[in-house]
């Protein structure tokens, strides 16, 4: 399992994924793409919990009501929606250092991924928190293959119209998922990986 010290930079990637959420995409409508006030005002809660990372235990309960909220979507509607819930409630959860739980969840997020209605930088989010979920659950080779494809999804929205528009941003989440990576190749003792990754992170 990954040291402990290491939970800053994981906790530092999910703040920035936070800001990756307000990009603007475009998906394919489901049958009903309304949210309530309500909606908002209990995701609006999580999402600032989530980024003070101050209070973990009141950032999972806040979360954990919009994850539920979500799970009443129709399957074939409100795909970023979902998946913007189904991240948050996991970066709240490793907050908490419930990592069991964090996995079950961010598998929820890759599922949404899945249907093909989501854009590079949502998709990154998606896997680079259920790749840090499972670095700290133990799963090393399964927290390599999830970071390895956050970080592709995430060079491609670095290098869409959107990523360009927000190239700082996107650049310091995606050398934060190199950086964290590194590590989790540290701990799998693959030295000249984790070199590259390094390199790639100094070089943004």
């Amino acid at each position: 399992m990954i040291k402990q010290a290491a939970l800053a930079v994981g906790c530092a990637i999910l703040f920035l994924h936070g800001h990756a959420q307000t990009v603007t995409v475009t998906a394919v409508p489901g049958p009903d793409e309304t949210i309530s006030q309500k909606y908002v005002a209990l995701d609006g809660e999580c999402r600032r919990l989530v980024s003070e990372r101050q209070h973990p235990a009141e950032a999972v309960a806040a979360c954990k009501q919009v994850a539920e909220q979500a799970d009443q979507f129709a399957p074939q509607s409100h795909f970023i929606t979902r998946r913007g819930a189904f991240v948050y409630y996991t970066s709240a959860l490793i907050q908490s250092k419930d990592y069991k739980t964090a996995v079950t969840i961010s598998d929820k997020a890759v599922a949404v991924v899945l249907l093909g209605h989501d854009d590079a930088a949502g998709s990154s989010a998606a896997y680079g928190v259920r790749g840090q979920a499972r670095a700290f659950a133990g799963d090393l080779a399964g927290a390599d293959q999830d970071l390895e494809r956050a970080e592709t999804y995430q060079r491609n929205g670095l290098n869409s119209p959107a990523g360009q528009d927000l190239k700082a941003e996107y650049s310091r989440t995606l050398k934060g998922l190199l950086t964290f990576h590194a590590q989790v190749l540290d701990a799998l003792g693959n030295k000249d990986a984790s070199v590259k990754k390094r390199d790639e992170a100094n070089a943004l």
